[in-house]
Protein backbone atom coordinates (compact mmCIF):
# COMPACT_ATOMS: atom_id res chain seq x y z
CA UNK A 1 0.00 0.00 0.00
CA UNK A 2 1.33 3.87 -0.59
CA UNK A 3 0.57 7.17 0.50
CA UNK A 4 0.86 10.25 -1.32
CA UNK A 5 0.45 13.53 -0.04
CA UNK A 6 0.53 17.08 -1.81
CA UNK A 7 0.12 18.00 -5.60
CA UNK A 8 2.59 16.42 -8.51
CA UNK A 9 3.92 18.45 -11.35
CA UNK A 10 2.26 19.54 -14.02
CA UNK A 11 2.01 21.60 -17.26
CA UNK A 12 -0.86 23.75 -15.49
CA UNK A 13 1.84 26.85 -14.55
CA UNK A 14 2.74 27.09 -18.00
CA UNK A 15 -0.64 26.64 -19.24
CA UNK A 16 -1.33 29.51 -16.82
CA UNK A 17 0.79 31.58 -17.58
CA UNK A 18 0.00 31.38 -21.18
CA UNK A 19 -3.14 32.45 -20.75
CA UNK A 20 -2.56 35.30 -18.60
CA UNK A 21 -0.64 36.20 -21.11
CA UNK A 22 -3.32 36.44 -23.56
CA UNK A 23 -5.49 38.26 -21.03
CA UNK A 24 -2.53 40.78 -20.60
CA UNK A 25 -2.31 41.01 -24.64
CA UNK A 26 -6.28 41.33 -25.37
CA UNK A 27 -6.22 44.24 -22.30
CA UNK A 28 -3.23 45.77 -23.79
CA UNK A 29 -4.45 46.04 -26.97
CA UNK A 30 -7.91 47.82 -25.79
CA UNK A 31 -5.97 50.07 -24.07
CA UNK A 32 -3.23 51.16 -26.28
CA UNK A 33 -4.46 49.65 -30.01
CA UNK A 34 -0.85 49.47 -30.98
CA UNK A 35 -0.27 45.61 -31.57
CA UNK A 36 3.54 46.07 -31.00
CA UNK A 37 3.17 47.39 -27.55
CA UNK A 38 0.69 44.62 -26.37
CA UNK A 39 3.18 42.23 -27.83
CA UNK A 40 5.60 43.47 -25.94
CA UNK A 41 4.26 43.77 -22.80
CA UNK A 42 2.88 40.34 -23.45
CA UNK A 43 6.26 38.64 -23.55
CA UNK A 44 7.29 40.91 -20.65
CA UNK A 45 4.38 39.53 -18.44
CA UNK A 46 5.00 35.83 -19.92
CA UNK A 47 8.58 35.88 -19.09
CA UNK A 48 8.04 37.84 -15.37
CA UNK A 49 5.36 34.66 -14.32
CA UNK A 50 7.34 32.30 -16.00
CA UNK A 51 10.62 32.91 -14.90
CA UNK A 52 10.29 35.05 -12.14
CA UNK A 53 6.37 34.68 -10.06
CA UNK A 54 5.42 31.26 -10.42
CA UNK A 55 9.43 30.16 -9.76
CA UNK A 56 9.44 32.30 -6.42
CA UNK A 57 5.89 30.59 -5.22
CA UNK A 58 6.51 27.04 -6.67
CA UNK A 59 7.17 25.60 -3.15
CA UNK A 60 4.00 26.19 -1.96
CA UNK A 61 2.36 25.74 -5.42
CA UNK A 62 3.65 22.28 -5.62
CA UNK A 63 4.72 19.71 -3.89
CA UNK A 64 4.56 15.98 -3.50
CA UNK A 65 5.50 13.01 -1.18
CA UNK A 66 4.74 9.55 -2.19
CA UNK A 67 5.12 6.60 0.13
CA UNK A 68 5.28 3.19 -0.77
CA UNK A 69 7.56 -0.12 -0.76
CA UNK A 70 10.57 1.62 -2.31
CA UNK A 71 10.84 4.44 0.05
CA UNK A 72 9.60 7.90 0.30
CA UNK A 73 10.11 9.65 -2.83
CA UNK A 74 9.87 13.82 -2.71
CA UNK A 75 10.47 17.18 -5.00
CA UNK A 76 13.80 17.93 -4.10
CA UNK A 77 14.43 21.67 -5.32
CA UNK A 78 17.21 23.02 -4.33
CA UNK A 79 17.79 26.23 -6.66
CA UNK A 80 16.50 28.32 -9.18
CA UNK A 81 17.17 25.49 -12.13
CA UNK A 82 14.92 23.45 -10.44
CA UNK A 83 12.07 25.71 -10.27
CA UNK A 84 12.61 26.43 -14.08
CA UNK A 85 12.18 23.38 -14.80
CA UNK A 86 9.34 22.17 -13.03
CA UNK A 87 7.53 25.14 -14.91
CA UNK A 88 9.00 24.36 -18.44
CA UNK A 89 9.29 20.54 -18.03
CA UNK A 90 7.81 19.39 -15.40
CA UNK A 91 8.08 15.67 -16.44
CA UNK A 92 11.73 15.71 -17.06
CA UNK A 93 11.71 16.43 -13.11
CA UNK A 94 12.16 13.54 -11.24
CA UNK A 95 11.93 12.44 -7.35
CA UNK A 96 13.97 12.12 -5.17
CA UNK A 97 14.05 8.85 -2.98
CA UNK A 98 15.02 7.98 0.58
CA UNK A 99 15.59 4.15 1.21
CA UNK A 100 13.92 3.22 4.71
CA UNK A 101 16.95 1.83 5.98
CA UNK A 102 18.47 5.66 5.43
CA UNK A 103 15.15 7.17 7.59
CA UNK A 104 15.43 7.80 11.05
CA UNK A 105 11.81 9.16 11.81
CA UNK A 106 9.00 10.23 9.50
CA UNK A 107 6.57 13.52 11.40
CA UNK A 108 4.02 14.69 9.81
CA UNK A 109 3.16 18.67 10.74
CA UNK A 110 -0.27 20.20 10.71
CA UNK A 111 -1.45 23.50 11.15
CA UNK A 112 1.93 24.62 12.47
CA UNK A 113 4.28 27.08 10.95
CA UNK A 114 7.54 25.44 9.85
CA UNK A 115 10.26 27.44 8.19
CA UNK A 116 11.93 25.31 5.11
CA UNK A 117 15.10 27.33 5.62
CA UNK A 118 16.48 25.51 1.69
CA UNK A 119 13.27 27.37 0.28
CA UNK A 120 12.86 30.41 2.55
CA UNK A 121 9.11 29.90 2.91
CA UNK A 122 6.67 28.91 5.74
CA UNK A 123 4.52 26.30 5.67
CA UNK A 124 1.45 24.83 7.67
CA UNK A 125 1.42 21.68 6.79
CA UNK A 126 4.16 18.97 5.54
CA UNK A 127 6.46 15.96 6.14
CA UNK A 128 9.59 16.11 8.24
CA UNK A 129 11.96 13.35 7.70
CA UNK A 130 14.82 13.03 9.51
CA UNK A 131 17.60 10.68 7.82
CA UNK A 132 19.88 8.54 9.96
CA UNK A 133 22.22 11.17 9.15
CA UNK A 134 20.66 13.86 11.28
CA UNK A 135 19.89 15.64 8.45
CA UNK A 136 16.06 17.04 8.16
CA UNK A 137 14.32 17.34 5.09
CA UNK A 138 10.70 19.16 5.15
CA UNK A 139 8.72 17.85 2.21
CA UNK A 140 6.09 21.26 2.28
CA UNK A 141 2.29 19.81 0.77
CA UNK A 142 -0.66 21.08 -0.67
CA UNK A 143 -3.15 19.22 1.26
CA UNK A 144 -6.80 20.11 0.54
CA UNK A 145 -9.23 19.82 3.57
CA UNK A 146 -12.35 18.94 2.00
CA UNK A 147 -14.95 16.67 3.45
CA UNK A 148 -13.40 13.75 0.97
CA UNK A 149 -9.98 14.72 2.57
CA UNK A 150 -9.87 15.47 5.45
CA UNK A 151 -5.77 16.67 6.26
CA UNK A 152 -6.09 16.03 10.01
CA UNK A 153 -7.34 12.10 9.25
CA UNK A 154 -5.34 11.23 6.29
CA UNK A 155 -2.10 12.63 8.65
CA UNK A 156 -3.16 9.84 10.99
CA UNK A 157 -3.80 7.03 8.89
CA UNK A 158 -0.59 7.90 7.83
CA UNK A 159 1.09 8.21 10.53
CA UNK A 160 -0.67 5.40 11.97
CA UNK A 161 0.24 2.98 8.95
CA UNK A 162 4.54 4.16 9.54
CA UNK A 163 3.98 2.43 12.57
CA UNK A 164 2.57 -0.84 12.02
Amino acid sequence: MGWSFGKKQSYELLTSSVLISILIFVVSFVITDLIWVSTLVTIVGFVALSIGIFPLYLPRMISYVKVNVKGVEYYKITNWYDRLRIVFKPKAFKLSRIKYSDIDDISVITAKQHLNYDINAGSSSGIMITTKESKDIFVDVSWYDTVDNPIFDRAMEFVQDCTN
